[in-house]
């Protein structure tokens, strides 16, 4: 999310872009993701242990309290990045590690484990716009569309995993509705994300671009399932992978089209 983080900061500066702003911006969306990351594997660390995941932590490559204090110190700097753009930034700094936080500590396990990222995800635009110091009108059709591909690309990449999840205890969204369950609803939410962005586009930008975007997105939303749809582990992950690069396709035409 970092790249569609940035694009957005590009749009938003228009003709009058600040290389030290896109740098803090990018400093800030780095360390909130490294900081997610860094804290998930730490809380699941047993659980990694257990699955045989061959993390860094498993493998001795360093240790669980040293991860945990990273994880701190990355969030810590993403605050300090927010901070130094301006206090909208920073505000946005502050929910978004929140919803990072709350999924790792306390929501991973539930069947509210989507909410984080359904929450946060819709930020990653408002990123882009507060470091340029706007917030335009129409980027708000952002909540509805990244809400969306939020739940899609959460199950997604919950999806390789639903096997050892369940195995090991673990109940977040993905495991409690079983691949194809999940499956079908990570399908539905991206077209809805895909049709809502398309709809909004159109109506309000550059239809060629917009379609373009839309387009590539819904080429690789179909590869993703029917890659996904061989089942396996390993093919699940590539078609997480393909969802995603959708995702990142259907944002950077919207921006481009609308330049809102």
């Amino acid at each position: 999310m970092i790249a569609v983080g940035l694009v957005f900061g590009v749009v938003a500066a228009r003709d009058d872009l600040d290389l030290g702003r896109l740098a803090l911006l990018a400093g800030l969306l780095a360390a909130n993701q490294y900081s997610a990351g860094a804290l998930n594997d730490a809380v699941d660390a047993p659980v990694d242990a257990a699955a045989g995941r061959g993390k860094p932590i498993q493998a001795g490559a360093i240790s669980r309290r040293a991860v945990a204090l990273l994880a701190v110190a990355a969030g810590l700097a993403s605050l300090a990045f927010g901070l130094a753009l301006n206090p909208a930034t920073f505000a946005l700094a502050v929910a978004g590690l929140a919803c990072a936080w709350a999924y790792d500590l306390r929501l991973k396990g539930t069947v509210a484990s989507v909410l984080p990222f359904a929450a946060a995800l819709p930020l990653v635009p408002l990123f882009g716009y507060g470091a340029a110091g706007r917030f335009p009108a129409v980027l708000w059709w952002a909540w509805p569309i990244g809400a969306l591909a939020a739940v899609a690309v959460h199950l997604a990449d919950s999806l390789p995993d639903v096997e050892r999840d369940r195995a090991t205890g673990v109940r977040g969204l993905a495991p409690r509705l079983g691949v194809r369950r999940a499956a079908a609803l990570t399908a539905l939410s991206y077209t809805a994300a895909l049709a809502m962005a398309l709809g909004s586009g159109l109506a309000a930008g550059d239809r060629r671009v917009v379609t373009a975007g839309a387009t590539l997105a819904a080429a690789f939303g179909v590869a993703a399932l029917l890659v996904g749809a061989r089942g396996g582990e390993a093919r699940r992950r590539v078609a997480y992978r393909l969802l995603l690069a959708g995702v990142i396709a259907l944002a950077a035409g919207w921006a481009a089209g609308v330049r809102p």
